[in-house]
């Protein structure tokens, strides 16, 4: 079987990893976990020619940092299959999120999308509000497709609106609408990954979660219409758009409303944890869904060919994923750790000024190109001083919002770059257009996050 035969079967291999650590869910052996941690090592070899250059730099510097950290402390070498397992739970949430988005293709809602953003609307102030609020209201399960679909959307509404005026309506809309999402949603690793560090309820959460969306929404709108209040579409331009499909657009909210459900029951009822109650309940809500729906067939000839194509690429979230696990273990097991620590330790009973060294560390790190989750996972290496300073739904407020705040600024970032090539756009213009938001979401995050500290305090 030559290599490239190979690796399109690599789902069989990186499923079984998947399997095993499912049973470790509800089977808390050591050997079992270093069975675990030696095929992670495996899936990370195999991965590291196959992954994309920044990632490879990323991975490399992760490794390097653990190794330094391994050799200063402590740890043996029968410990290092156990510093590489940390993070196969979230791989499995990773490959399962394909299955979501085949349910909504299959039942073809991301046709809502475009009836929602199409109405006949000339004034661009008018549409920016219309614009995000359906980005924020539908991306948290279409995801990054969301994203594609409005910006080619929005591209054919305005063909002949400036192409200055038009790029930065675009890139402002759709990628802090998409933002805005990601606060709330169940499927969002940035949040799994945060209550995974801090262990706190979704549930607790949501509510918060949700105000600074809202809050956002609310401010962000408004200085879009006032940024394009003077700008129209000229009329004759667009075709009528097609109306909103009411059934459709009411089933989705009843799906998006049931999985969430879903969600808190399992973390709630079942004494589940919130990543494992996510991970485990698309695959089953997004088959039922499909049946409900008369889609069964349509949603398995599109989720089969998806996930297994999806699944057999995981190599640019294996490799940071397993390498951040990497370090963050040996991190907490080396006497460099206090060097982490005393920055926060020279801040301890100033919360406030804690708050602003994290949103400053995402910030700095992500404009010179390290992903948010390595950030979070340096943050979970002193998790234990943070939660000394702050209750865990306090700190999980605080690391979710101050990463995700980066997503619309982020030079390497997905969403920024498929923008970048949508709009034949250099990726630090989009940067410069969305970093006053990513501040100013920031700050509506440490508010909050210091509402809920007076709260839970």
């Amino acid at each position: 079987m030559t290599v490239r035969k190979l690796s399109n079967h690599l789902y069989i291999f990186y499923s079984f990893v998947f399997l095993l650590s499912i049973l470790h869910v509800f089977w808390q052996n050591t050997t079992l976990f270093t069975i675990i941690g030696v095929l992670a090592i495996v899936m990370t070899a195999i991965s590291f020619p196959r992954s994309d250059r920044i990632f490879k730099i990323l991975g490399f510097v992760l490794l390097a940092a653990g190794t330094f950290f391994f050799f200063s402390g402590e740890a043996t070498l029968k410990d290092i299959p156990l510093f590489f397992a940390g993070n196969i739970s979230l791989l499995l949430l990773i490959s399962m999120l394909p299955w979501m988005n085949s349910v909504v293709r299959a039942g073809r809602y991301n046709k809502l999308l475009q009836s929602l953003l199409g109405g006949n609307v000339r004034g661009l102030g008018t549409l920016y509000a219309r614009s995000e609020v359906t980005m924020v209201s539908l991306a948290a399960f279409l995801n990054l497709s969301s994203a594609t679909i409005s910006q080619d959307l929005l591209k054919e509404k305005m063909k002949n609106v400036n192409t200055k005026v038009r790029n930065s309506f675009i890139t402002m809309a759709t990628l802090r609408g998409y933002s805005l999402a990601l606060l709330w949603s169940p499927l969002e690793i940035l949040l799994a990954t945060s209550i995974f560090i801090t262990g706190a309820n979704y549930l607790q959460v949501l509510p918060w979660m949700l105000l600074i969306a809202v809050i956002g929404i609310a401010l962000d709108s408004l200085v879009g219409k006032w940024m394009f209040r003077n700008e129209e579409i000229p009329a004759g331009s667009t075709k009528e758009a097609p109306p909103v499909d009411k059934k459709k657009f009411s089933q989705f909210i009843a799906a998006l409303v049931l999985f969430l459900c879903t969600v808190v029951f399992l973390g709630n009822v079942v004494q589940l944890d919130f990543l494992f109650s996510v991970t485990i309940s698309i695959f089953p809500f997004a088959f039922l869904w499909a049946v409900l729906v008369k889609r069964r067939r349509s949603f398995l000839h599109i989720g089969w060919p998806t996930w297994k194509w999806k699944t057999n690429r995981l190599d640019n979230f294996i490799v940071l994923l397993l390498s951040l696990s990497f370090l963050t273990e040996t991190l907490n097991v080396s006497p460099y750790l206090s060097y982490l620590q005393n920055p926060l330790i020279a801040l301890e009973g100033n919360p406030l000024w804690i708050m602003f060294f994290i949103q400053g560390a995402f910030l700095i790190l992500t404009l010179i190109g390290v992903h948010p989750i390595a950030t979070m996972g340096i943050f979970g290496g002193v998790s234990a001083l943070l939660t000394g300073t702050f209750p865990p739904v306090t700190l999980t407020i605080l690391l979710t919002t101050c990463a995700i705040a980066t997503v619309p600024a982020a030079p390497y970032g997905l969403i920024v770059t498929i923008t970048s090539v949508a709009l034949r756009m250099n990726p630090y213009q989009i940067v410069l257009r969305n970093l006053p938001y990513s501040i100013g979401l920031g700050l509506i995050g440490i508010g909050i996050t210091s509402l809920s500290l007076w709260v839970y305090s």
